[in-house]
C-alpha cells in the first residue's frame, strides 16, 4: 500500500515552511540555502525557484517543485 502525505498551506506561510527545510528567501525573491545564501535552490529542470513559484518539495529528497502546470505534469509522470 502506497501511503501519501499531503500538506496544504496558505501562501503566507511559505517562508515558515521553507525555514523547516533550512531554506530562506533572498532580496530578489529566490529561494536559497539558509546556511549559504549564495546557493540557490533549483527545480527539477535546473531553474532557480522564486518564493512565489514554490509549489512543494518531493518526498525523499529536496527536489523543489514550481507551482506551474508544466512542473506539476512532470511530477505526475514520475
Amino acid at each position: 500500500m502506497d501511503e501519501k502525505t499531503t500538506l496544504t498551506f496558505d501562501s503566507g506561510l511559505r517562508r515558515e515552511v521553507l525555514g523547516f527545510f533550512g531554506k530562506d528567501v533572498n532580496e530578489e525573491g529566490i529561494i536559497v540555502e539558509k546556511t549559504n545564501p549564495n546557493q540557490h535552490v533549483l527545480s527539477t529542470d535546473g531553474q532557480e525557484v522564486r518564493e512565489v513559484e514554490f509549489g512543494g518539495i518531493r518526498k525523499g529528497s529536496e527536489v523543489f517543485i514550481k507551482n506551474d502546470l508544466v512542473s506539476l505534469m512532470r511530477l505526475s509522470k514520475q
